[in-house]
């Protein structure tokens, strides 16, 4: 009997890493063509397992989007020189991202440039799929 227990307790342990390591996926996500929008940031969360960096984006009319764009965890956006005052509610940034394939105000974050022309990345420009990112396209005029 207590065989049995110890070969049906490895393998739900097993399931259950094996989905802890899966985490997510990014096919959610437009990963070909990158998104440029001119934003104000409103909350920059420094958690894991990921980052969430919330900003707004003023259309032409006045309409305000709200977006959230992931981020790598901090200890990841440590090492491309990020802290947790990176970015503060009320910075204006040209935010490049990758955003939602359904149209929801959300993305992943590849970089923020700041009005002074730094840009700070959250992704290296290679993409963790292996492809190659083609050279983010020219800020939109405000």
């Amino acid at each position: 009997m207590k065989g049995k227990l110890f070969v049906a307790l490895s393998f739900t342990v097993v399931g259950l890493a094996t989905s802890a390591l899966a985490h997510h996926g990014n096919a959610g996500y437009d990963m070909v063509d990158m998104t440029v929008k001119k934003a104000t940031i409103v909350e920059f969360d420094w958690t894991n397992p990921h980052c969430q960096i919330h900003f707004d984006v003023t259309d032409n009319k006045g309409n305000v989007t709200h977006w959230t764009v992931e981020a790598p965890p901090p200890t990841m956006l440590v090492e491309r020189g990020w802290n947790h005052k990176s970015v503060k509610p009320g910075d204006s940034v040209t935010a490049y991202f990758h955003a939602a394939k359904n149209g929801a105000p959300v993305g992943i974050l590849q970089r923020f440039v700041t009005v002074d022309g730094t840009s700070i990345w959250a992704y290296p420009e290679t993409q963790s799929q292996g492809q190659q990112q083609q050279k983010p396209p020219t800020p939109p005029a405000q």
